[in-house]
């Protein structure tokens, strides 16, 4: 019905504006129905993998031609969200597991993008006006620490939001007789700080907005500094929020659902489903890299040069088993890797991590290229001079990247890992599962991977033995990324 109803208000649209065009499109076209970028979502990220095409997410894309400004209308029904629930509740009555859990998964996309990301939005957006404009700043520099490293977004599974409340706790945790930061560089070490020491399976790590927006009073019933087992909880929030994140974090502890894994709650999830959390993999990776970025910048205020400073931002890609390197004209965000002047040092940056043509290129502010590109279109280098390297009109949102991230992650998510820089990086870096790929498995009918005979692994079984044939992968890898994929290099098989 809701598709219906954009169908019409598109006809009439152009009706009134014949010169105008109006499509009917999906608002995860392009970057994949996990959501891409905003929403994460792999093996890596456990609770928030959502990779289910729904109709409820179809929108409408009204293209002005005159202008060449492309404006997406989408409808949000409140009553969307109940009917969902009943329908799962009626599928689960009737026997149909397998509906149920379709219809549960749409019920909390739906959730997650009319509820809880609006809600999660204003919080933010609140702390950064109202109480520390630093606060913006520490978050992008933590995103783009996050993504240089190759952390951040579709491949891997670390939710923004996940990124936004890190930063946040900075800002709202004064524990430890500390100040919140006054600067955003300030903030972005802490940050570091955070992801290197804190324990996770031991520790609730709980975000407190509330700390800003009201005074800390007894009278109140604002909760003091301190809770039992020595969980610490930021003085403006209620005693009842307060023991129910105690509560659920203990939960979690006893089930053994924490296993050292990043997971941040706030007062009003306090069992941090809304983002999931992070498997301990990542978790170590964050940690591992974090501490080596804090030394570096130690190592640069106690000499008193800023020459090591960029390797804060810079990945080793040796310790990957893989590497597909991209055709840099098919990487449509491109123009989101670092400026010329970020590496102003004489700092060596490995020539597969750093991208050449950007940064021999001088800085544009984002909101002067349509202006330039039709008046000036010969002074803008080359990457700029359109909004996409395919030349085609009206193609909004479109990331072949993520796109081809995404497809490798529903082959063979059991079989790797993948990771890669979603601010216009070029390289996908990967590790092998051992538990898949390095040993040899009885050959069975409904095997889900690309092996071959194995005939030197002893068994007691009949059956032959079988082993992950890493070669055939590799280039089926190849084929499905034909025309973006540049080469593919095995470091370790």
């Amino acid at each position: 019905i809701k598709t219906a109803f954009l169908l019409r208000l598109g006809e009439s649209y152009t009706a009134l504006h014949p010169e105008s065009r109006v499509e009917l499109v999906n608002r995860f076209h392009g970057r994949g129905a996990a959501d891409g970028l905003l929403t994460g979502g792999s093996s890596m990220t456990l609770g928030a993998h959502e990779n289910m095409d729904y109709e409820g997410d179809n929108c409408i894309d009204i293209k002005h031609v005159a202008s060449g400004l492309t404006f997406r209308l989408s409808m949000l029904c409140n009553r969307e969200g109940e009917l969902l629930a009943k329908k799962a509740a009626d599928m689960k009555l009737a026997g149909l597991p397998a509906h149920a859990e379709a219809i549960e998964m749409a019920h909390r996309r739906w959730t997650r993008n009319h509820v809880w990301r609006p809600r999660h939005h204003r919080q933010i957006l609140d702390l950064c006006q109202r109480h520390h404009p630093a606060v913006s700043m520490t978050i992008r520099l933590l995103k783009r620490w996050l993504s240089r490293h190759m952390l951040l977004g579709q491949a891997v599974g670390v939710p923004e939001e996940l990124a936004e409340l890190l930063a946040s706790h900075v800002f709202t945790d004064v524990s430890g007789g500390l100040s919140e930061p006054a600067t955003g560089y300030a903030g972005f070490v802490r940050c570091l700080r955070l992801l290197a020491e804190w324990k996770w399976s031991e520790d609730v790590f709980a975000v407190d907005f509330s700390a800003d927006s009201r005074e800390a009073s007894d009278e109140d019933g604002v909760v003091a500094n301190t809770l039992a087992q020595g969980i610490w909880i930021s003085s403006g929030m209620p005693v009842s929020a307060a023991e129910m994140l105690q509560k659920a974090f203990a939960d979690a502890k006893e089930h053994n659902k924490l296993k050292d894994s990043l997971r941040v709650a706030t007062e009003h999830d306090p069992e941090a489903t809304w983002w999931g959390t992070l498997s301990p993999v990542l978790t170590r990776r964050l940690r591992t890299l974090a501490k080596a970025s804090l030394e570096c910048i130690v190592s640069c205020l106690d000499t008193g040069s800023d020459l090591q400073l960029p390797q804060v931002f810079t990945t080793p890609l040796n310790d990957y088993d893989f590497i597909i390197k991209l055709h840099r004209d098919a990487v449509c965000r491109k123009y989101e890797q670092l400026p010329k002047s970020a590496f102003t040092t004489d700092c060596v940056v490995e020539a597969e991590d750093s991208d050449d043509d950007m940064l021999e290129q001088p800085e544009i502010f984002k909101n002067l290229l349509p202006t330039m590109r039709q008046s000036m279109p010969g002074k803008l280098p080359q990457s700029k001079r359109h909004a996409n390297p395919f030349h085609q009109p009206g193609m909004v949102g479109f990331d072949p990247v993520a796109l081809y991230v995404r497809d490798l992650v529903n082959v063979y998510g059991d079989s790797m890992l993948l990771f890669n820089d979603v601010y216009g990086g070029h390289i996908i870096a990967g590790l092998w599962n051992p538990a898949v790929t390095s040993k040899p498995v009885p050959f069975t009918a409904n095997i889900l991977a690309n092996v071959l005979p194995a005939p030197e692994a002893k068994t007691a079984s009949s059956r032959p033995m079988v082993k992950y044939n890493i070669e055939a992968v590799v280039e089926e890898m190849t084929r499905l990324g034909e025309g973006i994929v540049e080469s593919i290099s095995v470091q370790r098989s």
